[in-house]
């Protein structure tokens, strides 16, 4: 800023990317300070001192931070440019909304000069990305804005590809949103009544085909209603809609799955299951004991680090989960858990002691020792690399075809798990924290009923109780 003169054109400068209140806040500070300055002639005091008032309140206003500039260097030591981060906004959750830029070494400058223009490119930079924020969250077109500009600019920039959500979850969003789209269209967000969505739901049962002209099934039905829901109550939560007119459909109303049995071992057939094991080379047999003694989902198993496994204790941490992304390089995603939470599973004694006899084979193998970030069921020539989940599925797959067992997938035997488990004498609260539920009304849908011996010895039990004096 030039030193002089302190006139209302550099208060309306200085106030052209802020909001009403801190117009207000700001007005009224400086409207004191020209009289001040007026008063005392400290012109080159009061211009310092605006320029930090103007900045404090829009930090405070905004519970953001300024632009921070770090130096970017080459291996000689030698900057080569600068990198720009600052919080730009706060998003509906209060959570701080961050961006990055990367620029190159300004030439032909002394220091001090240089030191200036990257700070005047920072702080221009830090403006743009601010007014680029309000612009495309601004709520002046509350009332006009289309069902597919809200999925396209809000929902899916801004909830759906948030960081949270896996390359896989993305990809699920996206297809479901695209079907969606087709349907509302241009459509009016605040239009979208009960009855429109009614409406969809009946043309989901009975216009709505695959690509092969076959009616939708019951769970692709149940897809496309949860994804709706979502986007409207997303719509609900940033005030773009006063209420989410899915609530107010009935149960009846809402699609459903065909409720399905689920598909197990029964005790007799896991142990088979675990005799059949014992000709299979260690790195297998120690992964299909994991997955039917513990529940674990597939991604999770191959998530598995050694720094997981705790002796000591006979206990694993479960921590990360593996899924499929053809996006990245490696094909793969590490990321949180399913439920986004970390659970401690139990082991034995038994698997334990396998185990750390696999590690001992695994670190001859590569030759080092094997590090708690090592996963334990790696790829096969990177000890740092986890073995892919489709993986699992096909050597489980060729393992029952060549034993002759039951047709049985990895998840298949985390049912296997929770259904021993409750012949053991477990409640469904101990499955549901096995199987790392979030809610207990999925190991309830699940399980309850799961064996049908246990049942004829409840009837059994009620039939004595009731006859034995007859």
């Amino acid at each position: 800023m030039n030193p002089g003169p302190l006139g209302p054109e550099l208060k309306f400068v200085c106030l052209a990317s802020c909001n009403n209140v801190e117009k207000l806040l700001i007005s009224q500070y400086v409207s004191c300070i020209i009289i001040l300055k007026v008063e005392i002639c400290f012109s080159n005091f009061v211009d310092t001192f605006v320029d930090t008032f103007v900045d404090t309140v829009l930090q405070e206003e905004r519970g953001i931070d300024m632009a921070t500039v770090d130096t970017r260097k080459d291996k000689s030591g030698t900057i080569t440019g600068y990198r720009f981060r600052a919080c730009i906004a706060r998003d509906e959750q209060g959570r701080q909304v961050w961006r990055t830029c990367t620029i190159p070494r300004p030439e032909g400058l002394t220091p001090k000069k240089e030191q200036k223009e990257v700070e005047r490119q920072a702080d221009e930079w830090e403006r743009e990305q601010v007014a680029q924020y309000n612009k495309t969250h601004a709520k002046e077109d509350i009332d006009r804005i289309s069902f597919e500009s809200f999925v396209r600019d809000h929902w899916m920039k801004d909830h759906v590809m948030d960081g949270e959500h896996t390359p896989s979850s993305v990809s699920f969003f996206r297809y479901m949103a695209a079907d969606l789209v087709s349907y509302f269209g241009s459509k009016r967000l605040n239009q979208i009544d009960t009855e429109a969505v009614k409406r969809y739901l009946r043309y989901l049962n009975k216009e709505a085909t695959t690509k092969n002209g076959e009616p939708l099934s019951a769970t692709t039905k149940q897809h496309h209603f949860g994804t709706l829901r979502n986007i409207l109550g997303y719509a609900k939560r940033l005030h773009y809609i006063k209420e989410d007119p899915t609530a107010d459909l009935t149960q009846k109303e809402k699609p459903h799955r065909d409720k399905k049995k689920v598909d197990f071992l029964e005790q007799e057939q896991a142990v088979r299951f675990m005799a059949c094991m014992a000709e299979e080379p260690l790195y297998w047999r120690c992964l299909m004991n994991v997955l039917i003694t513990t529940g674990l989902r597939r991604g999770e198993v191959v998530a598995l680090q050694w720094g997981d496994l705790d002796a000591g204790k006979l206990e694993l941490s479960i921590v990360r989960n593996v899924t499929l992304d053809k996006d990245a390089e490696s094909g793969l995603h590490i990321g949180k858990t399913k439920t986004g939470e970390t659970r401690i599973v139990p082991i034995s004694a038994r698997l334990c002691a396998m185990l750390l006899q696999f590690k001992k084979g695994q670190e001859e193998t590569f030759h080092a020792l094997i590090l708690p970030a090592g996963f334990i069921f790696c790829n096969f020539t990177d000890p740092y690399r986890p073995l892919r989940p489709d993986s699992v599925t096909r050597h489980v797959r060729k393992f029952v075809e060549k034993n002759g067992l039951p047709d049985v997938s990895p998840h298949d035997l985390r049912h296997t798990a929770a259904s021993l488990a409750l012949e053991s004498g477990a409640d469904l609260k101990d499955v549901q924290a096995l199987l790392g539920h979030k809610d207990a009304s999925t190991t309830m849908q699940f399980y309850v009923g799961i064996s049908e011996e246990k049942q004829r010895r409840t009837v059994d039990g009620i039939e004595s109780l009731i006859t034995k004096n007859a």
